[in-house]
């Protein structure tokens, strides 16, 4: 839910900003996604990897001496970024708006406190404050995006001025969760250390990672111009639904495999083939129906301005690259229970170095959708070397059969997709297909998704 806020205001930005606007706000936010990892460095990994199984006094412990941490060096580095205004917003944005790098400053200050007040709710189970934070999230940001940017026109600053509310405003409501879990008598230099070891290698798989997934805006900055980092983030932002969905599932997954042991691997398989069928079909329904979805009609607008529909191509791309993604963090259980998590920094880095390689090759021969096959391709690797790496240190059973028929099917259709022109009918025909076949042989089973009872049919 708090990553879809930047796909339901679309329809809002792409319709309002020029292509150099929302180009400035796409580095704008990757900036800030760059930056909630470096200031988390590996520490919210060590902190939920330790928390989960701990008893009530180790959880104080744990807990006290991340946050201190987090704290002080969030504190410092905003107040950094506050003095040097002038010269971090013409280094990362290309022009001078120092107002706006102190919105920023305020907005990463909270971001990366309150990103730790729902992880340990995460880390607890309590899924309904987990959810009903991440929903004010949501209806905050869009709300006052609206008031904001559509009905007073702050352009730029009515996004900035949206994000920093809406952030303190979840800060304060969930400050108190820290508040009655830590205990300053437990501060240790020594603790502190011990969570370090097993978190710092997360720091660089976490720098690799936002190398990966934002550097691409950047790099395409510098290649090309901000109109163009404009136009390759909004039809990014379409294909980042999958994300939404990857990443949603994630949030249980981790805690969930956390609690297995190290000889546990049965359900792995058992996820994995009920999780890829399901991310193949959304990715099916993207690549059928994007082109129609960003063209909508919405009173005299549509779902995206006209002059951003040449972005529809990198759509499916974008998509099919966070289905990379899934298959990487469907293996992730093996380093995490075998605490070896320096296999995920060595893989995030030979993945951020393809990435920007194929980024500087393909740009300037295929401008955004070259972009977007660099990023496609390097998660696609490090899903591959993943998958050989698991075969040595944590073997894994797959169901091949089920996942080749998967991968065949998909690529049929999207040949058909591809080589036909499709009408209204057809791409409904080609959209229920893909169920209807998973169905006949036996990759998707009803009882994984109902069960009837005396009560009902649950879903």
């Amino acid at each position: 839910m708090a990553r879809s806020i930047t796909f339901l205001l679309l329809p809002l930005y792409t319709n309002v900003f020029s292509l150099e606007n929302y180009g400035i706000i796409s580095l704008v936010y990757t900036f800030l996604g760059f930056m909630n990892v470096i200031l988390h460095y590996g520490l919210d990994a060590s902190l939920l990897k330790h928390y989960v199984p701990a008893d009530q006094e180790e959880k104080k412990s744990i807990l006290t001496n991340t946050y201190v941490s987090f704290f002080t060096t969030t504190t410092v580095f905003v107040i950094i970024m506050i003095l040097l205004k002038n010269h971090v917003s013409t280094l990362l944005f290309g022009i001078n708006i120092p107002k706006a790098v102190l919105l920023i400053s305020g907005i990463l200050f909270f971001d990366i406190l309150w990103a730790i007040h729902v992880l340990i709710l995460r880390a607890e189970e309590k899924y309904i404050l987990f959810s009903g934070i991440n929903l004010f999230n949501v209806l905050s940001s869009l709300g006052l995006n609206l008031y904001f940017v559509f009905y007073l026109q702050f352009g730029i600053y009515g996004v900035l001025l949206s994000n920093i509310i809406t952030s303190g405003c979840i800060f304060l409501a969930t400050f108190p969760i820290i508040l009655k879990r830590i205990s300053f008598n437990t501060i240790s230099i020594e603790k502190w250390k011990k969570l370090m070891k097993f978190g710092y290698p997360f720091l660089f798989a976490g720098i690799f990672s936002m190398i990966l997934e934002l550097s691409d805006r950047y790099i395409l900055h510098y290649l090309t111009d901000v109109e163009t980092v404009g136009l390759y983030s909004a039809g990014y932002k379409i294909g980042m639904f999958m994300m939404l969905v990857v990443m949603g599932f994630n949030m249980a997954w981790q805690p969930y495999f956390l609690k297995k042991s190290i000889i546990e691997k049965k359900y792995i398989n058992q996820v994995t083939t009920i999780v890829i069928p399901i991310l193949f079909f959304l990715w099916i329904l993207l690549l059928i129906w994007s082109n129609d979805l960003i063209r909508i009609q919405f009173w005299n607008s549509t779902f995206f301005g006209e002059k951003y529909w040449d972005s529809a191509k990198i759509i499916p791309v974008i998509a099919l690259a966070y289905i990379f993604h899934a298959v990487y963090l469907l293996q992730l259980p093996g380093v995490y229970l075998l605490d070896k998590p320096g296999w995920i920094a060595l893989i995030q880095g030979i993945g951020a170095a393809v990435n920007i390689i194929l980024n500087f090759l393909l740009i300037p021969e295929y401008g955004i959708m070259g972009a977007a096959s660099a990023t496609c391709l390097s998660l696609m690797l490090i899903a591959i070397i993943f998958y050989f790496i698991n075969k040595q240190i944590f073997p894994i059973s797959y169901n091949w059969n089920k996942l080749w028929v998967i991968l065949i099917t998909t690529g049929l259709i999207y040949f058909i997709q591809y080589n036909l022109k499709l009408n209204f009918s057809m791409k409904i025909l080609v959209s229920i297909s893909y169920p209807a076949i998973m169905i006949f042989t036996g990759v998707f089973k009803l009882k994984y998704f109902l069960k009837i009872t005396s009560n009902g049919i649950n879903y």
